[in-house]
């Protein structure tokens, strides 16, 4: 059985040659992510062409995510050994007030108010604002510790709003010009800031599927509605747990996945998945389980940070994620293969019952349809234990409806859209497959589909598969047709 749940690597110094990035593909990789907080324009844009070509000699579609660094804060020039102790009072803010530590962006202390907190270096070091005055504030030390130039800095007690710098508007570019498959967007809040990025895309004359990264404590409040306008979304751990207390960062990664699964919107769970593997060839068992756990929650992807980028083992890394995802999903299959035959469950790995229930966002006819259709097709593949639903998806959007229902069958999406097949790579269970015939009916579907899983080996003659389509096809409607087939076997 193939591994359902995807594998999202980071490339970085340490996996930027063409050769360790195609042993990363052969290893497990499934979408590469590249981080443009780091490295200039033309980096990246050579790092995006090596995937391709590592990606091509595999016969592999595989989807480049581009990073962007969003409205991040960090500290400006610290004098070398700089050590704050507790109860020190500190100057922070614009570098040209002869502040103790200056902050890149001196609009950031505009926003702070007498009492909050500034946290430096992912909250290991914490100040508390005692006054402000301009772009200039006072500060007492409450946790203390040694700080260094280009530090990142939160403000938790604080709502700063969303912004698109200049550097992040001529990444776009880069990710428009380079062909980028997704746009990942730091710092989102509210899901008028994904509508912000979007219309940027837009305005460059491209359209870019756009990832939210949930990791502001503000973002917490709106989950459901940044989750419904973004194409996907990621828990990014590092930031959110930083900005939210520490023992709620679980069960918000909880709430994110639910909510990605009631809308048929796929779930990236990224940050210290396997953090020890930056420096040792074996992971903790407690990252073991984390990874693990991230399976059980039902995420369609879980991402490698720095173990691969700047890791001492990353290809040792993604195998490792690789064996635990599936060791995780084969003891999910066979419990649900044991509650299906004591007749507890009528479908494998079924949603719970708050999320079988659409979303308000989602209550669209079309989607409602589409929606009803794929979960037909999923009990129907596991009455006849169907070992392929296919979805003849030419947008992406049947793959990623049926995919929502975690059916135990492959979903394999045929399209004709090369970039459509390597966004279909994210999906969790989704094999996405090229096709160049075009075809104007159904029957046509169902014979082109026959003929190239037999070629592929993917089905034997007089085993059934379930196709999902939309017909009439030309008109390329959403979902509205299940048909059962069974394999012929071919002279040819």
């Amino acid at each position: 059985m193939t591994r359902r749940a995807k594998i999202v690597a980071t490339l970085g110094p340490a996996s930027s040659g063409e050769r360790t990035i195609g042993r990363l593909l052969k290893s497990g990789v499934d979408v590469v992510r590249l981080n443009l907080s780091h490295g200039d324009h033309d980096q990246h844009r050579e790092l995006l062409a090596r995937v391709r070509r590592a990606a091509q000699d595999l016969s592999r579609h595989i989807p480049v995510i581009v990073d962007l660094t969003g409205p991040r804060h960090r500290l400006g020039q610290i004098e070398e050994g700089r050590v704050l102790k507790r109860g020190e009072r500190v100057a922070i803010g614009d570098p040209s007030q002869g502040v103790d530590l200056p902050v890149d962006d001196p609009e950031l202390v505009g926003h702070l108010r007498r009492g909050e907190r500034v946290l430096i270096d992912n909250g290991l070091i914490e100040l508390k604002v005692e006054s402000k005055k301009g772009l200039r504030a006072m500060a007492r030390v409450v946790t203390g510790g040694p700080v260094s130039t280009r530090k990142g800095i939160n403000i938790p007690d604080s709502s700063p709003p969303f912004t698109i710098s200049d550097k992040d508007r001529a990444d776009l570019g880069l990710a428009v010009e380079a062909g980028a498959d997704y746009l990942a967007a730091s710092y989102v809040g509210r899901a008028d800031d994904v509508e912000a990025l979007r219309s940027l895309v837009a305005g460059l004359g491209a359209s870019l599927p756009v990832i939210a990264k949930l990791e502001r404590g503000r973002a917490v409040a709106h989950i459901d509605e940044i989750v419904a306008a973004a194409d996907a979304t990621m828990v990014a751990r590092g930031d959110l747990g930083v900005e939210v207390p520490l023992h709620r960062v679980p069960v918000l990664q909880k709430r994110i996945v639910e909510a990605g699964r009631r809308l048929g919107k796929p779930v990236i769970v990224a940050t210290q998945m396997l953090e020890s593997m930056v420096q040792h060839p074996r992971p903790t068992r407690a990252e073991s389980s984390d990874v693990a756990n991230a399976v059980f929650d039902g995420a369609d992807a879980l991402m490698l940070s720095g173990e691969t980028a700047a890791g001492r083992y990353p290809v040792e890394a993604v195998r490792t994620m690789a064996r635990i995802i599936r060791e995780a999903e084969n003891y999910r299959r066979k419990g649900a293969a044991g509650g299906a035959r004591r007749g507890r469950s009528a479908a494998p790995l079924p949603l719970s019952p708050g999320e079988a229930e659409l979303d308000a966002a989602s209550s669209d006819s079309s989607f409602e349809i589409a929606d009803a259709v794929a979960a037909a097709a999923v009990s129907t593949a596991q009455s006849l234990r169907v070992r392929r639903i296919v979805a003849f998806s030419q947008g992406g959007f049947t793959a990623r409806v049926i995919a929502r229902y975690r059916p135990a069958a492959e979903i394999l999406a045929f399209t004709t859209d090369r970039r459509v097949a390597r966004r279909a790579q994210l999906l969790w269970g989704v094999r996405p497959l090229m096709i160049r015939e075009e075809v104007e009916h159904h029957d046509e579907v169902v014979e082109l589909v026959e003929r190239r899983l037999l070629s592929e080996r993917l089905v034997k003659p007089g085993e059934p598969i379930v196709v999902l389509m939309g017909d009439p096809i030309r008109e390329r409607p959403l979902t509205n047709l299940m048909r059962v087939h069974r394999v012929r076997a071919r002279a040819d």
